[in-house]
C-alpha cells in the first residue's frame, strides 16, 4: 500500500512538473485575466500579446495590485501569453 501512495505521489508531482505554459496559465491566471488574456474581473486591461519579459518580469516581481506569482515556467507563461492574439 505505500508503495502505491508513493507511486502515486511521485505520478502527480512529475505530472505537475511537465504541465504546459498553456495548462499552467489556465491553472494560475487565467482566473483574473480571462481564458484569452483579453482581461477580466479582476484584471480588466488585457495582457495577450505583451512582449514576454513585461510578463515575465510581472509574474515575478508582482505589478500593481498584483501580487508575485510563484510559477516554474515563468518564461513559457510569458511566452505563452505574449503568443496571445491581441483583443480587438
Amino acid at each position: 500500500m505505500k508503495r502505491i501512495v508513493a507511486a502515486l505521489f511521485a505520478l502527480t508531482v512529475t505530472t505537475a512538473a511537465m504541465a504546459s505554459p498553456a495548462d499552467t496559465y489556465a491553472a494560475k491566471c487565467k482566473m483574473c485575466h480571462g481564458d484569452r488574456g483579453q482581461g477580466g474581473k479582476m484584471s480588466a486591461k488585457p495582457i495577450a500579446g505583451l512582449p514576454s519579459d513585461q510578463v515575465k518580469a510581472a509574474i515575478e516581481n508582482g505589478k500593481g495590485k498584483m501580487k508575485p506569482v510563484h510559477i516554474e515556467d515563468s518564461a513559457g507563461v510569458a511566452q505563452h501569453v505574449a503568443g496571445l492574439p491581441r483583443p480587438k
